[in-house]
């Protein structure tokens, strides 16, 4: 083996390597002697039997340990941490798109809070108070009496207004939250007749018959109504409804909707039946304030 051949000591582990070099013994080293004698006798060859000592070792062997390589596995997890930490922080606007997506989602076709700007639904609905309304259940089923419905306002000549797109967005946020945008475009009442009822509110105090028949309205403020506007068959020509009797016939595919608040409520009184696509849902919950939380 040449002088200049390295071994790898065998039971070192992959990450420590011991190199081993075999040199020859200089004069240097020799004129200092061996570094280790045998001071036992051996028997010799000889034949007198003189005791030989050991000769020294033609070799010195030294060693020294290789430096160990940094670990691959270990830089790869750090920079991955350091990318976690960066996707993590890019992913936040990320998440709140997601969010504002599926809220919209959820507010165009499910579930979508609306403010009550006004008193015409008083006591059941008070000006401040955030109901949610559910616009699926129209899909499978009729409207009935007594449901409270959100309408479009353009059911009642109104033309939406025009608005900047800032203003726009910013309202889209506030009815997510249902909270008032100043510019309300919907109404809230309740449905006292359905397409093919014969309607008549009349009478001191007010009365509500639907095919003849006395409709209980516990719910009405104050329960009873003194003296708003009533609805007799002299009203339907005015309010495109065909007479019958002493009343008036709700057309197929409308309903007839009043306030609960009769003696402050512009309803179908005043713009006639309303047609069933202009329905946005039905309430069924108060959600705000805490003290008014509730099912309708």
């Amino acid at each position: 083996m040449s002088s200049d051949e390295s071994k790898s000591s065998p039971g070192t582990s992959s990450n420590e390597t011991t190199v081993w070099s075999e040199s020859p013994v200089t004069a240097e080293e020799a004129s200092e002697g061996p570094a280790e004698t045998s001071t036992e006798a051996k028997p010799s060859g000889s034949e007198d039997g003189s005791a030989v000592a050991a000769a020294p070792s033609p070799a010195v062997r030294k060693s020294y340990t290789a430096p160990v390589p940094p670990d691959p596995k270990k830089r790869k997890k750090k920079s991955f941490g350091q990318r976690s930490t960066v996707a993590k922080i890019t992913e936040i606007p990320v998440l709140i798109i997601m969010a504002f997506v599926i809220a919209v989602v959820i507010k165009t076709f499910l579930v979508q809070a609306f403010y009550i700007p006004s008193g015409s639904m008083l006591p059941t609905l008070r000006v401040g108070d955030r109901v949610l309304v559910e616009k699926v259940g129209y899909l499978f089923d009729d409207v009935s009496r007594g449901d409270v419905v959100v309408f479009e306002k353009e059911v009642f000549g109104a033309q939406t207004q025009d608005l900047p797109w800032y203003q726009d967005a910013r309202n889209l946020v506030r009815e997510l939250l249902g909270l008032p945008t100043g510019n309300e475009e919907d109404y809230i009442k309740r449905v006292v007749a359905i397409g093919g009822d014969v309607i008549q509110y009349s009478g001191q105090p007010r009365r509500l018959l639907v095919n003849g028949e006395r409709i209980e309205e516990s719910y009405i403020r104050g329960g009873r109504d003194a003296g708003s506007p009533a609805l007799t068959s002299d009203d339907c020509r005015r309010l495109e409804m065909e007479s019958s009797g002493k009343g008036c016939r709700v057309p197929a595919g409308t309903v007839f909707v009043m306030g609960d608040n009769r003696g402050n409520s512009e309803d179908s009184r005043v713009i006639g039946p309303v047609a069933e696509d202009k329905i946005i849902g039905k309430a069924f919950v108060i959600i705000w304030p805490p003290g008014d939380i509730g099912t309708l």
